[in-house]
Formats: structure tokens, sequence, C-alpha cells
């Protein structure tokens, strides 16, 4: 299983991770659904930042499965952010699904 986040891109990542995300924001998945991609940029900042600061922490929380991990989801992540960057003068929204 997996989530998808739509801008004007697709991003596909695993569920596994999600733990990791929620060690920064337990509704992350509700919290970027419907935003601007201005707002979006501001939030996965804050995401991005948070997990940055604790890279170990995070790398702990890495599956055992091997479906997904840190560096993996932070990839993601800056793609997901700076794509929100980019379309932040855009009327565009985020759409969250999994």
């Amino acid at each position: 299983m997996s989530w998808d986040a739509t801008l004007y891109g697709s991003w596909n990542y695993t569920h596994n991770i999600n733990r990791m995300i929620r060690k920064i924001d337990p509704d992350w998945w509700d919290s970027l659904d419907g935003l601007t991609a201005a707002e979006g940029a501001e939030y996965l900042d804050r995401i991005v930042l948070g997990m940055a600061e604790a890279p170990e922490l995070f790398r702990a929380m890495n599956p055992e499965n091997g479906w997904g991990d840190y560096d993996g989801l932070m990839r993601v992540l800056g793609e997901m952010r700076a794509e929100s960057h980019a379309l932040a003068g855009a009327d565009v929204r985020w759409e969250v699904s999994g």
C-alpha cells in the first residue's frame, strides 16, 4: 500500500514511512490535502526541515522490510516541496489520497 500526492506533478511513496512524518505532524495527510501550492510550500518546508534536524532518529525508523526509507522519503518530500515553491503563485491545490 502507498499514498499519492498530486499538485501538478504526482508523487507516490509507501505507507511504511508514515510514522516518520507523523513524528513531525500526526495529521500530515489531512494537513497537506487541499492546501494551495503556497501553503503547501510552507507546510512541506516545516516537515522537511523538522526531519532534517534529526536524520539518525528517522533512519532508525526505516521499515525492516526494506520498503521505503528516510533517504527516499526526503528525496520525494524535497521534490514535492520544490514543486510547491515553483507553483506558489498559481491557483492550484494539493490532493492527497491513499
